[in-house]
């Protein structure tokens, strides 16, 4: 009888056990599925002389990041270029914050040239973070 009650304990540990275990892996397959790599630049804001040129966009923009999650930039959402990086313009949303999930929860600034979203600026780390594919803008409206 005591036997059979240490084998259940037993048994019940180690599935116990495997569960933590298979938890754990989970989470820092996970982990790494988000993180994302990231090249480190530096902003040339606009001057004050140049004109902030503000776009808006006729319809949703969905973008693929290199992690294989994707952002969407709303449609109508206006973006009012504050910089540039040597990939392109950097463009801030005039409603608010736009973040991106990389490793954390980051705001992130559009980066477009010739017509094209090439990736985001992260204005914490100070870093572009590019996309899988170049994604056309459908620009409503420039200012």
């Amino acid at each position: 009888m005591a036997s059979s009650l240490v084998r259940r304990l037993e048994g019940r540990s180690a599935r116990a056990g495997r569960a933590l275990f298979l938890a754990a892996a989970c989470t820092v397959a996970l982990s790494a599925c988000m993180s994302v790599s990231t090249q480190k630049v530096s902003m040339a804001p606009v001057a004050a002389a140049d004109p902030a040129g503000t776009i808006q966009l006729s319809r949703a923009v969905i973008a693929a990041l290199p992690n294989d999650t994707s952002v969407t930039l709303p449609a109508g959402s206006q973006w009012r270029r504050v910089g540039a990086l040597p990939q392109g313009d950097v463009y801030r949303p005039l409603s608010g914050l736009f973040t991106i999930q990389t490793r954390r929860q980051d705001e992130a600034y559009a980066v477009a040239s010739s017509g094209k979203l090439l990736g985001f600026y992260l204005p914490g780390e100070s870093a572009f973070l590019p996309l899988s594919r170049p994604v056309a803008l459908p620009v409503e409206m420039r200012q």
